[in-house]
């Protein structure tokens, strides 16, 4: 598929970066619209169907270790199906980085460049999304440690400058919604887990290790889930549901909750700044499979014939999207989770039990 190659480790960090930035910064906010105090609970859940999935979709590359999902797909299913499949998940990512860029430039437009033209903002990001593509999905994938670590001190500075204000009464009483409405509710979420479970069909076969992926991919996927449950949590503990409701951009309004020691009671652009680079790994990381399925479908061979036109569209995508926050709150409601629910847990399906009934899950390949 090509010639870049990941470490085990890089890919670990990877996992936490594409879940995090716009499941607390924009899907909490969606999900307490619908679920209330239970969204943290909800988000739970969601999080253990989509390691399920994850895990079936690292086991389906296993057992194709140099193919991308379009590769493996069209080897089971014929070059038309394959390249519908592929042509289906060019339009997902496109989407997914339009979700993923507005979470950035919402923050960005609602709390410091409120008088900067949103069009503006939205093309100086897609030029330094540009930039991380043309540097190649490794350097992208080694910044993802440094991601990893901003977000833990997102984390770290949350939660001690709340602690003092948390009402755990704010939680009670647990599954108000009932259980079936929160396993229900929890399909929200997979707009942030079908990013991972997706882009991990591109990242699988250029890992130079298959050696313990499943294992390490589990590991990640639940330290990520850990990283992002904590914020639905501590803020329907400090704000309540209620308040948490009135807010697009609801991890804002908990950091301004937040009052690390009586000389910074208040650290909004600190957040921004460790924010920032997690999500610009998150971005550039669905750019990249946006360009890597149009390039595997259309057979085109240099990737700057696709960067630039890509990038147009994903900045037509972004602004329509993100112009109007009612809009694309809505928007994140429905169907953009009813359609990312459909294709992280079904094409993982799908593909199984067509790669099971042709027989290719037989003969297990060494080092999965």
């Amino acid at each position: 598929m090509t010639i870049a190659k990941i470490d085990r480790m890089q890919y670990f960090f990877m996992i936490p970066n594409l879940l995090f930035g716009k499941a607390i910064g924009i899907t909490a906010g969606v999900m307490v619209r619908k679920l209330g105090a239970d969204t943290w609970l909800s988000m739970t859940i969601g999080f253990v169907i989509g390691i399920i999935f994850m895990l079936l979709m690292v086991y389906l590359c296993s057992k194709f270790p140099d193919k991308t999902v379009i590769e493996f797909s069209k080897q089971l299913l014929g070059k038309w199906v394959g390249g519908a499949i592929g042509v289906l998940l060019a339009l997902f990512f496109i989407m997914a980085y339009a979700t993923s860029a507005n979470t950035m430039l919402l923050h960005l437009s609602e709390y410091f460049l409120q008088q900067t033209p949103f069009l503006l903002i939205c093309i100086l990001y897609i030029l330094l999304c540009m930039y991380g593509v043309f540097m190649g999905i490794e350097v992208v994938v080694r910044f993802s440690l440094v991601g990893f670590i901003m977000s833990i001190l997102i984390n770290v500075t949350m939660l001690t400058g709340t602690s003092q204000d948390l009402r755990p009464i704010n939680i009670l009483p647990l599954m108000d919604k009932g259980l079936l409405t929160d396993i229900t509710g929890s399909y929200y979420i997979f707009g942030d887990i079908s990013m991972a479970i997706l882009a991990a069909g591109f990242l699988y076969p250029m890992l130079n290790k298959k050696e313990k992926v499943r294992r390490i991919t589990f590991w990640a996927m639940v330290t990520g889930a850990c990283m992002i449950i904590v914020w639905p949590l501590f803020e329907t503990m400090v704000l309540g549901p209620d308040l948490m409701k009135q807010s697009v951009v609801v991890c804002m309004r908990q950091i301004r909750c937040a009052q690390l020691t009586k000389y910074l009671p208040r650290y909004e652009l600190i957040m921004v700044s460790f924010f920032a680079f997690g999500m610009l790994v998150q971005s550039v990381a669905m750019f990249y499979c946006a360009k890597h399925c149009i390039k595997q479908v259309a057979g085109i061979k240099k990737d700057w014939i696709m960067i630039i036109p890509l990038a147009v569209v994903l900045v037509i995508a972004t602004y329509f999207m993100g112009q109007d926050d009612n809009n694309y709150i809505d928007f994140l409601s429905f169907p953009y989770s009813q359609i990312c629910a459909a294709l992280g847990i079904g094409l993982p399906l799908f593909l199984f039990f067509t790669a099971l009934l042709r027989g290719k899950l037989k003969k297990r390949k060494k080092g999965c």
